[in-house]
């Protein structure tokens, strides 16, 4: 399969070989691991599959116990008392995790019109600096969610009788993973001129 770039030089998959999001998104993530020395490829792809094999279990799982929760109240008049805190903490993980594959999908919320409008070696200035600002909040966010495990363990969550470091743990779990696939899509930045070449 032949990848495509668009003017700013960013990873494209071609025109017709992907008929839904997903499947685009995927083919985008394919095309940047390819760039990747072969060792981090192996690493990469056990990343991606891994979070995307949580994301299913936790979205799974998340379905069925509010699919519970509404037959029991409205059918059989009576609420699962744990569903609801179980549903909050599952939405945390699910959403902190899938922020990272989102990122690689080309799925989060971006400024294309600007960028569009840009040469192509301003458009990768303004990619890499962005990547760059959003890596140093990435960081602060893993200190801030490391440092809150602490008072966490201590804390329980009334609904589960867990303790609040599980969905505290969210925080660091999933801006590491957001500065992860950040650091890729710089390194796919930096040498895309040499897969463009191949």
């Amino acid at each position: 399969m032949a990848v495509q770039r668009n003017p700013g030089g960013t990873f494209e998959p071609p025109a017709g070989d992907a008929s839904n999001p997903d499947d685009a998104g995927r083919l985008r993530t394919d095309d940047q691991s390819k760039v990747l020395p072969r060792a981090w490829q192996r690493a990469d792809r056990a990343i991606v599959g891994s979070t995307e094999a949580g994301l299913f279990a936790v979205g799974v799982l998340f379905a069925i116990m509010v699919t519970l929760e509404v037959i029991s109240r409205y059918i059989f008049n009576f609420s699962i008392y744990f569903v609801n805190a179980a549903a909050r903490l599952l939405l945390v993980w699910f959403f902190l995790l899938g922020a990272g594959l989102a990122l690689r999908h080309g799925a989060h919320v971006g400024f294309e019109l600007l960028l569009s409008a840009l040469t192509a070696e301003r458009r990768r200035l303004v990619v890499l600096g962005g990547l760059c600002v959003t890596g140093v909040f990435y960081l602060e966010m893993i200190w801030a969610g490391v440092h809150s495990l602490g008072p966490a363990m201590r804390q329980r969550e009334p609904g589960l009788d867990i303790s609040l470091a599980w969905p505290i743990l969210a925080i660091p779990v999933g801006f590491a993973l957001l500065l992860y696939h950040s650091l890729v899509i710089v390194w796919v930045e930096l040498h895309r001129e040499q897969t463009r070449d191949a």
